[in-house]
């Protein structure tokens, strides 16, 4: 019985060593995870769903639908001030909307040429 008591407690001293040296060892794994924060450089996130694109062809066909007359929804187009080398958009978008009429009205032809004569950017684009 005396010889389980020493080997009893000497397992115990072994235990509580390597749990001090475990201890000692998160201790070091911590300080080199702080040492990979600070060389940790900043990414940069790229969108590449497009949403802008999505809401600008969204925002474009509620226009056209919504005016009463080309010389008005000519003005709410024009102030949307559309980005540069987004031209395209515009007109895809009053070709699509044309092209799902019944028939064909001079409406988006008006508003078409009302762009031509605005700048020299939409003529290029048509």
């Amino acid at each position: 019985l005396g010889e389980d008591d020493s080997s009893g407690s000497g397992s115990d001293d072994d235990d509580s060593g390597s749990e001090s040296g475990s201890e000692e060892e998160d201790k070091d794994v911590g300080d080199q995870e702080l040492g990979n924060d600070k060389k940790k450089k900043t990414v940069a996130i790229q969108d590449l769903t497009e949403t802008d694109l999505v809401h600008l062809r969204r925002t474009i066909y509620l226009t056209i639908m919504s005016s009463a007359t080309f010389e008005e929804c000519t003005h709410k187009l024009a102030k949307m001030d559309i980005p540069q080398g987004r031209e395209h958009e515009l007109i895809n978008m009053i070709i699509e909307c044309c092209s799902q009429e019944r028939t064909f009205l001079r409406y988006y032809g008006l508003v078409s040429g009302r762009f031509c004569l605005l700048h020299e950017r939409w003529q290029d684009a048509f």
